[in-house]
C-alpha cells in the first residue's frame, strides 16, 4: 500500500454515513487527513499505541484486532510474536491494506466489529483503536460484547481512545464538546470519561486492570513529526499548501482541538475478561466452594507443544496466563529463528527437547534439555535451532495472584 496521499484510510469507515467520495469540505475528519497523507490516526499517537500494545501480551496469544486501518498496529502486534492474529474490518479498503501489511503472518477477515462470526473463545487478546469513541451507546455496547465472546477467560482487551478530563467535567461542558467535535470532523464522536469507559468495561464483564492518558496530540506538531517523520510531515504540509479547502478544514479542527485541550485527552486500558459481566470469582469463594484443588494446573511442555511450522519461524502456542506468569511453548525446526526483537516482562527460556541457541549481543547459551537462561524486559535477544527443538518460555508479568501475600 503506498503511503501517498491518496492513500484512503479504514479507521473511518466506522464513522457512520462516512463516504470516501464526498468532497473535502463534508469528508469525515479521519478521512480526509488520510487523504493528505496522515497515517497514524491515534489521538495519543505511535507512543501510547506501543504502550497499550506491549501491556495487552500478545506474545504467544491468540490475537484479534477490530478495525486495524492500514495495519500499523498489526505490524506492531506482530513483532511480538503472537501465536496467531487475525484482523476484523468491514471495509474493503482496510482488509486489503491489512492483508498486504502483514502478508502471510496472518489473515484478515470482512465483518462487522460486533458480529465478527469468528468462533467463542478464540482470542487471548482483542485490540481496537479509534473506533468505540465513533459508535453511540448501543454501538460501544455491542463491540465490548463480541470482544467477550470471542475471549477465553482471563484474556485481554487493550483499547485506544478519545477521553474527555476531568472525570468530573459538567455534563453541558460535554455536550458543547461533542457538538464542537461533530462539526469539525463531520463525525458524530461520543467520547467519555476514564471513569465512564472504566464504568462501561465493568459493566460489561470486565475489570480494567491498567490505564495509561495522555494528550490528544493527532494534531499536535510534535506528535506529527513523531507519528509521521519530517518526510511525512512534509509530504502533508504540501498537500495542504494545494488544496486550500482541506487546508481550512484541518485548521479548523486543530483549533478545536486546542481549545478544548484542558478537556481532551488520549486513553488507552487494559481490561481483563471476568468469569462473567460484572462478577469474578473470588479466592474465598473458591475456598467456601471447594475448590482449591481446580487452582493447581498441570502441563506437559512435550505433548503440548504446538506441530513444526513451515517457513523460517517457529511454532508458537500459549499454554496459559496464570497469575504472574504467561507460559509459552515453542518449537524449532532446523534453520528456524525467532529474530530480534525485546519482550516487556522479564523472562526465563528453559530447554525441553533438542538444542537452540539463545543470543544476546555477541553472547550465544545453548538450550539443552534441562538449561535455562534469565534476560530482563526489554534486552535485545533472538533464539536459532540447526535441529528439532522444543523450549518453554516464562513471561513474568508480576501480576499478584488472589491470594498472593502482600
Amino acid at each position: 500500500m503506498s503511503d501517498t496521499a491518496s492513500t484512503p484510510t479504514p479507521d473511518a469507515a466506522h464513522a457512520r454515513g462516512n463516504k470516501r467520495d464526498r468532497d473535502d469540505e463534508h469528508l469525515g475528519g479521519h478521512w480526509l487527513l488520510a487523504k493528505l497523507g496522515k497515517r497514524v490516526l491515534r489521538p495519543g499517537g505511535r507512543k501510547l499505541t506501543g504502550w497499550m500494545v506491549d501491556r495487552a501480551r500478545p506474545t504467544g496469544a491468540r490475537v484479534v484486532e477490530f478495525a486495524p486501518g492500514l495495519g500499523l498496529t498489526a505490524r506492531e502486534l506482530l513483532d511480538r510474536h503472537p501465536a496467531s492474529y487475525v484482523g476484523v474490518d468491514e471495509d474493503a479498503v482496510a482488509v486489503a491494506a491489512t492483508a498486504e501489511a502483514i502478508g502471510d503472518a496472518g489473515r484478515v477477515v470482512t465483518a462487522k466489529a460486533h458480529d465478527t462470526g469468528l468462533d467463542d473463545g478464540c482470542a487471548d487478546v482483542v485490540v481496537g483503536e479509534a473506533m468505540l469513541t465513533m459508535q453511540g451507546d448501543r454501538g460501544k455496547a455491542a463491540i465490548i460484547e463480541e470482544a467477550h465472546r470471542l475471549l477465553a477467560a482471563g484474556g485481554r482487551y487493550a483499547i485506544h481512545e478519545l477521553a474527555l478530563a476531568p472525570d468530573d467535567v459538567a455534563e453541558e461542558v460535554k455536550e458543547d464538546l461533542r457538538k464542537q467535535l461533530a462539526r469539525s470532523i463531520k463525525v458524530n464522536a461520543r467520547p467519555l470519561t476514564v471513569a465512564e469507559w472504566t464504568g462501561l468495561f465493568e459493566s460489561h464483564g470486565f475489570r480494567v486492570v491498567e490505564a495509561r492518558t495522555t494528550a490528544m496530540g493527532l494534531l499536535d506538531p510534535r506528535q506529527m513529526l513523531d507519528d509521521e517523520g519530517p518526510a511525512g510531515v512534509a509530504r502533508i504540509a504540501a498537500n495542504l499548501a494545494r488544496n486550500p479547502a482541506a487546508r481550512k478544514r484541518v485548521l479548523g479542527m486543530r483549533e478545536v482541538f486546542t481549545r478544548n485541550a484542558e478537556h481532551l485527552r488520549a486513553v488507552s486500558l487494559i481490561c481483563e475478561k471476568t468469569l462473567a459481566p460484572g462478577h469474578e470469582i473470588t479466592f474465598a469463594e473458591g475456598v467456601a466452594a471447594g475448590a482449591d484443588s481446580a487452582r493447581l494446573t498441570a502441563h506437559d511442555i512435550t505433548a503440548e507443544a504446538p506441530a513444526p511450522a513451515e517457513g523460517d519461524r517457529p511454532a508458537i502456542a500459549r499454554l496459559a496466563s496464570v497469575a504472574g506468569v504467561n507460559l509459552i511453548a515453542m518449537r524449532f525446526t532446523a534453520g528456524q529463528v525467532l529474530p530480534d526483537h525485546k519482550a516487556a516482562h522479564p523472562i526465563t527460556v528453559q530447554g525441553i527437547r533438542g538444542t537452540a541457541r539463545f543470543i544476546v549481543g555477541d553472547r550465544a547459551e545453548e538450550l539443552s534439555p534441562g538449561r535455562l537462561v534469565h534476560l530482563p524486559a526489554m534486552v535485545g535477544h533472538r533464539v536459532e535451532a540447526d535441529g528439532d527443538a522444543v523450549l518453554l518460555l516464562s513471561m513474568h508479568t508480576g501480576e499478584p495472584g488472589e491470594d498472593a501475600a502482600g
